[in-house]
């Protein structure tokens, strides 16, 4: 069986999404952040014989995320994609108790998918060695420079609202030469106990630098202050080799696909 979750869940559901922090992460902060009843976020939940959740699907504006565990009924869940009135775009499908919640959709089809490595940084582990470059952490006074900064970031392209939001309910930084802003990095959701860093973007004229460097060396240490353990994905070699660096450890692999509708079927005459 399977419903649309509400407040009265809230215990239940970030317990069961709790039990693997680091991939559930964007539910625990979705959950933190929004709650069940958002009208950007929402929540269905699996539920097996004695009522237990075995499941947990997730919508942020158009973007899925499923968490399972054994019995999870992913059919009624692919159903609840397909059908809801908002398309979808994203699913970030780490599943596992399932190859891939991919076949389960009938109205969409992956045009692009990305595998990444998923790390985490203990506090032991911490070398914050960067160069002395000018860090600072940005407000909403930045909104409009970011949303230009990111407006044409390649595969960190953001639209406004999703620049906003880590402005408002987490933390932005920037690198600054002569008033311009050359790197940037932000935390996409935080927990309780962590934090998922995303939007680690320099543009290319800017590169090789150590902008980024100095950028995540000052939103990790923000985190760690605060008792958050940081939290990424990277798929390029050379963001891999700073992350390494800076003393993070590759914890399994993380999946994100790019969602489009299957083409209609020609008219039958």
């Amino acid at each position: 069986m399977i419903r649309l979750l509400s407040n009265a869940d809230y215990e239940a559901t970030y317990a069961f999404c709790a039990q693997h922090p680091a991939l559930n992460l964007y539910f625990l902060g979705n959950l933190e952040t929004l709650g069940l009843e958002s009208d950007i976020c929402q929540f269905w939940g699996s539920f097996d014989g004695n009522g237990r959740l075995n499941g947990v699907l997730n919508r942020y504006m158009d973007g899925w995320n499923i968490a399972d565990g054994p019995g999870c009924d992913y059919e009624a869940f692919g159903q609840v994609v397909d059908t809801h009135p908002i398309p979808a775009a994203r699913l970030q499908d780490n599943t596992r108790y399932t190859a891939s919640f991919q076949p389960y959709l009938r109205r969409y089809r992956a045009v692009s998918e990305v595998v990444e490595y998923l790390c985490d940084l203990d506090p032991a582990d911490f070398n914050p060695v960067c160069r002395p470059w000018p860090v600072r952490r940005a407000t909403l006074a930045d909104f409009a420079a970011l949303c230009a900064f990111y407006a044409q970031a390649e595969d960190m392209t953001r639209t406004p609202r999703a620049v906003e939001r880590p402005l408002r309910d987490g933390r932005v930084f920037v690198v600054e030469v002569e008033g311009e802003i050359v790197s940037a990095v932000l935390t996409n959701a935080e927990t309780r106990t962590a934090a998922m860093i995303g939007g680690v973007y320099t543009p290319p004229p800017h590169r090789g630098h150590g902008y980024a460097g100095a950028a995540m060396v000052a939103l990790c240490r923000s985190l760690l202050a605060d008792g958050l353990r940081p939290v990424l994905y990277y798929h390029h070699p050379a963001a891999g080799a700073i992350y390494r660096r800076l003393g993070f450890r590759e914890r399994g692999l993380w999946r994100s696909v790019r969602l489009a509708p299957m083409a209609q079927a020609p008219a039958t005459p």
